[in-house]
């Protein structure tokens, strides 16, 4: 039908809403029937955090004096 529209209770004239042709079918039929394609979904990239790691220098001191050892 040249020129109908798609709907869920079927074909109607776009310019008077007359009914050409009863047919049930689902609004995804319908808008697939009439071209309407579903917005395509964008992800979104998460915001990324900046890490600083810092290392921070470590001072062994040994006792080099090994007469503090008790021996028993």
């Amino acid at each position: 039908m040249k020129g109908a529209q798609a709907t869920t209770r079927g074909w109607i004239d776009p310019r008077t809403g007359e009914l050409l042709k009863c047919q049930k079918m689902t609004q995804e039929q319908a808008d697939l029937l009439n071209g309407v394609t579903a917005p395509v979904q964008t992800l979104h990239e998460a915001p990324s955090v900046e890490r600083v790691i810092t290392e921070e220098e470590v001072i062994h001191y040994y006792d080099d004096d090994e007469d503090d050892l008790e021996e028993e």
